[in-house]
């Protein structure tokens, strides 16, 4: 009787073992797909959940901002998300964002385009306990932990010296930017003109929006071009202007036109290389998504943070435009 009775207690013993360990596997399921709902990742997916705002997906310059940003979120574990509308709209980036904050994801990294909207959204997401990393772009009158990307000013006025040492300091310039509302886009005009101001010979004489738009860009310019003849210069300020220029020169056999452009597309370069675009100065958007990633996970790991990483831009020309195609 003894040893059937001690039979019996092993065998319940076991049984309620088996039962315990079915229901703590099933609450932890339940528990990740609960995360997972709310925008964290589950522990079957281990790491935290960031959430990347680009200005325009498919976008060559984003697409680096991408490809860095997720080499350095696999080395540290993270489970990176990319998102953006598919065509340049402040509105839907701000709804993006807005969607990440109610997703309570662990961390976002977005462009600050204008303090007005950006800076009351931003504050609203570090106040949820969600640190915001601005890229590209700062807004820094915001809670943003950080701001990574380039110094907008000191490449506009990087922008101001290649004219003046294409021109002698002397000559008329239209300028195309990418946006009328975006704040890196007005700090590198800004840059522009504060080197031109300091040179009687050279004038501003135009400047109009592309919208991020290359096909805005053909007609601003063209249209520039038709109203001011006497324009010698054109300097474009984001990634699709000088191609825009280029085009609508060739269109309106404006031959004698120095073009500077703004970013290392593949096509800028090419243009470069066939000595139709005089230079450009490039940015790092690999190198901005990679740093993002990074100070977010040293943040994680308890590191204070700067206020300001800046990444550096190179100039390219006809001597050096290979290099572009590493940035």
């Amino acid at each position: 009787m003894d040893k059937k009775w001690l039979g019996g207690v092993i065998v319940l013993f076991l049984l309620q073992a088996y039962l315990f360990i079915g229901f703590a596997n099933h609450s932890a399921r339940m528990g990740n797909i609960v995360k997972e709902l709310s925008g964290h990742p589950g522990d079957s997916k281990p790491g935290y959940h960031i959430v990347l705002i680009e200005q325009e997906r498919y976008h060559p310059y984003w697409e680096m901002v991408e490809k860095g940003a997720k080499e350095a979120a696999e080395k540290y574990g993270i489970n990176i998300e990319f998102t953006g509308p598919v065509r340049n709209n402040m509105e839907e980036q701000i709804s993006l964002l807005e969607k990440a904050i109610a997703a309570r994801v662990d961390a976002i990294i977005v462009q600050g385009l204008n303090d007005e909207k950006f800076t009351p959204v931003i504050d609203k997401a570090v106040e949820r306990g969600i640190p915001v990393i601005t890229i590209d772009t700062d807004a820094p009158e915001s809670k943003r932990l950080a701001y990574v990307g380039t110094d907008n000013v000191a490449a506009g006025e990087t922008l101001g010296r290649m004219v003046v040492q294409t021109t002698g300091g002397k000559g008329k310039i239209g300028v195309i930017i990418g946006s009328e509302l975006a704040k890196n886009q007005l700090q590198r005009l800004n840059g522009l003109s504060h080197i031109v101001k300091n040179y009687s010979g050279l004038e501003i004489v135009d400047v109009r929006s592309s919208n991020i738009s290359h096909m805005e860009a053909i007609q601003q310019a063209a249209d520039m071009l038709r109203l001011h003849p006497e324009i010698d210069v054109m300097v474009g300020t984001s990634s699709t202007d000088a191609l825009g220029v280029l085009k609508a020169s060739k269109s309106l056999k404006s031959g004698s036109l120095t073009i500077i452009g703004f970013d290392n597309q593949e096509e800028t370069l090419a243009a470069i290389t066939r000595g139709e675009i005089k230079a450009t100065v490039a940015q790092q958007p690999f190198l901005m998504g990679d740093t993002a990633v990074r100070l977010l996970h040293e943040h994680f790991q308890g590191t204070s943070l700067q206020r300001e990483y800046y990444t550096e831009v190179k100039v390219l020309d006809k001597s050096n435009v290979q290099e572009g195609e590493s940035l």
